[in-house]
């Protein structure tokens, strides 16, 4: 099936013209409850809606959303809201492609028309562009990877960010920003999914004031960047600083995109020290427009200090328990090897405050970044 796109403010009101491109005439729609609202106000529409669904989506939210869609007579899937609709709209899919659980956790699927149109409205996870499903069942994580994943109809509307909070527009632009660079620097990446890296990066970075302090214009570029996050990890995948993410955000209670940034620049700072790394580290300070590869970690520092994102140093316990909960697979698309000490160690570095010198250096980094 071929995959569309609309993009624009206000092209919400346009989802008929989709869903008819898509042979969708009752979709059931994956939304929580006020934006099942602002759909159903915006569209004039009232499909089934299924927003029984949590924050980190589990396997029986998913099972729970396969019942009522057959129960519905649906033709097709419409997630709306961040990555947490998306996957559960996947995770939806998946079963319903699959027949039952087990047979969805391993990925075999029919071959049946069943299309998906996936609506961001969250600047960050690039969700709509992925074939990724992050699930969980119980305490365990699962991961989900399959083209019948990806979505065929994908609608950039940016007017849908009006009311995000501040909070959750800062940290969903990290994730963006570090889905970028790290696609650019993965094991992964191909001549290809760079270039969406790049624009991922610059367009987050060029972008993020004027879009916290409400630029209509500059939400428009963070949506695209976030997409083109979304279509770089989709070749590349991402590497540590997202496998290192995920335990932070159940133990200290912070967002992904934050829990990302908090790692990427002792990650990069690491890399700047092996020499293997260098070339990439240099060509992609180049794409950043920084004067060198040591700029990097510090203009991502600098970023998080301006951004009121710092976190207090966690007990030796936690981090313990954090460097020992890292997805081994996802390293292995890191440039760099990472054992479990030296996980310990760019956590505690991550974690570290900066004395005042340094604080104030990388603070000034970010600050004139893109000024001259």
């Amino acid at each position: 099936m071929a995959r569309k796109t609309m993009r624009g403010s206000g092209s919400l009101e346009r989802i008929r013209e989709m869903m008819t491109a898509l042979h969708m005439s009752r979709p059931m729609l994956v939304a929580g409850e006020r934006l099942a609202a602002v759909f159903a106000e915006r569209t004039g529409l009232r499909p089934p809606c299924f927003s029984g669904y949590h924050a980190n989506p589990d396997l029986e939210d998913c099972v729970s959303g396969r019942e009522l869609y057959l129960r519905e007579g649906c033709d097709g899937l419409i997630s709306l809201g961040g990555g947490s609709a998306m996957d559960t709209a996947k995770g939806i899919k998946a079963l319903i492609l699959a027949g039952d659980a087990d047979q969805a956790l391993t990925l075999c699927f029919r071959d049946t028309p069943l299309p998906h149109i996936a609506i961001p409205a969250t600047a960050g996870t690039g969700a709509e562009a992925t074939q990724f499903a992050v699930l969980y069942r119980g305490q365990a994580k699962i991961s989900l990877s399959h083209p019948a994943l990806l979505p065929e109809g994908v609608m950039l509307d940016a007017s849908l960010l009006d009311t995000l909070p501040d909070y959750h527009r800062k940290s969903c632009a990290l994730d963006a920003l570090c889905q970028g660079i790290e696609s650019y620097w993965a094991k992964g990446a191909t001549e290809d999914s760079r270039v969406n890296a790049y624009l991922a990066v610059t367009g987050v970075l060029t972008n993020l004031r004027p879009y916290l302090a409400g630029d209509k214009r500059a939400a428009e570029e963070m949506l695209e960047a976030a997409y083109r996050s979304g279509r770089a990890i989709q070749v590349s995948r991402t590497t540590a600083a997202h496998a290192m993410s995920y335990r932070l955000t159940q133990l200290l209670g912070i967002a992904h995109g934050h829990a990302c940034a908090l790692t990427l620049p002792a990650l990069w700072a690491r890399m700047e020290e092996d020499a293997d790394c260098l070339p990439v580290l240099m060509e992609l300070a180049s794409r950043m427009g920084l004067g060198s590869e040591r700029m990097g970690s510090r203009l991502l520092r600098g970023l998080l200090i301006d951004l009121g994102l710092e976190v207090p140093m966690p007990s030796p316990e936690v981090l313990e328990e954090l460097a020992a909960s890292v997805n081994a697979e996802r390293l292995s698309n890191h440039p760099q090897p990472l054992s479990q000490a030296q996980l310990r160690a760019v956590y505690e570095e991550a974690f570290t405050p900066l004395n005042e010198n340094r604080r104030q250096m990388c603070l000034d980094l970010w600050r004139y970044y893109g000024r001259a």
